[in-house]
């Protein structure tokens, strides 16, 4: 097995370059090697794997695992520990079980649309408007989008996109932990009065 870095990775295609061998040796990457499940390669992901040479004497990576890949993502790791903190919060002082029942609900809601979306982007069809994925963000499905950035390589590189739902995320949690004070509280009991 050698050790190498994606240098070069065109998702969407599903192919890139490995530089291994102090950039002595290029290698061609392609989806259907990689044994790392549920984790597609990006740009300066380390890899191992092992090469094969074509009857034209190009170089293809076999059995490729990127390293690292076991490793729970910042983002993933970032929604977890808040819906852990939230729901604490939610028990200890009192706050809305609803909320924590939102946030699961609108976080697959804003996942499957992601998907959606991208499938779209790759077939050429109707795109979803980024202001709806934003405003799923906003209404808590934030983590979903987190998400399905990491595991579907969708937006996840787009600005000023990614910096938008990072203000939707910051805004979002804002409001939640506004829903403590008194004034908040009031007005979610409001609201949940005249809807339920």
């Amino acid at each position: 097995m050698i050790k190498g870095k994606v240098i070069e990775w065109n998702d969407s295609k599903g192919y890139g370059f490995i530089s291994a061998l102090n950039g002595e040796l290029r290698v061609f990457l392609h989806i259907s090697t990689v044994q790392s499940k549920g984790r597609r390669p990006k740009v300066d992901d380390e890899v191992k794997f092992e090469v094969n040479e074509d009857k034209k004497g190009r170089y293809n990576a076999t059995n490729v695992t990127i390293l690292g890949s076991g490793s729970v993502p910042s983002t993933i790791m970032f929604s977890i520990v808040y819906l852990v903190l939230a729901s604490t919060a939610v028990f200890i002082l009192g706050g809305e079980k609803l909320f924590i029942a939102a946030y699961i609900l609108m976080s697959i809601v804003t996942y499957v649309m992601y998907a959606i979306d991208k499938n779209a982007a790759q077939n050429g069809k109707w795109r979803t408007p980024e202001n709806t994925l934003h405003l799923l963000s906003l209404l808590g499905g934030w983590m979903g989008a987190l998400c399905a950035q990491n595991q579907l390589r969708h937006k996840s590189k787009k600005q000023p996109f990614k910096s938008i739902l990072w203000l939707t995320i910051f805004v979002n949690i804002g409001a939640f932990v506004w829903t403590f004070t008194p004034s908040g509280s009031v007005f979610v009991q409001n609201v949940i009065s005249n809807w339920f």
